[in-house]
């Protein structure tokens, strides 16, 4: 699923602004929501492309770290 990048991981953390990290690819982003998840996942993380265009929302990525913990299981 290389989407290339740069890519933008946004979350909510305490302030009212977002915090941002960028990305090369989407595959990095992915594994660091994966690995941050515990964290992320009540911050309402979002995937943005260069252009800062939506491309996974909060809900796709909580259903894909559920996926991923049942397919561990």
């Amino acid at each position: 699923m290389s989407t290339s990048g740069p890519v933008h991981l946004r979350w909510r953390a305490a302030g009212a602004a977002p915090e941002t990290e960028t990305f090369p690819d989407l595959d990095a982003a992915l594994d660091a929501v994966e690995a941050r998840w515990e964290t992320l996942r009540d911050q309402a993380p979002q995937i943005l492309d260069a252009r800062r265009i939506l491309l996974i929302t909060t809900e796709q990525l909580a259903a894909a770290m559920v996926e991923e913990d049942e397919a561990e299981s």
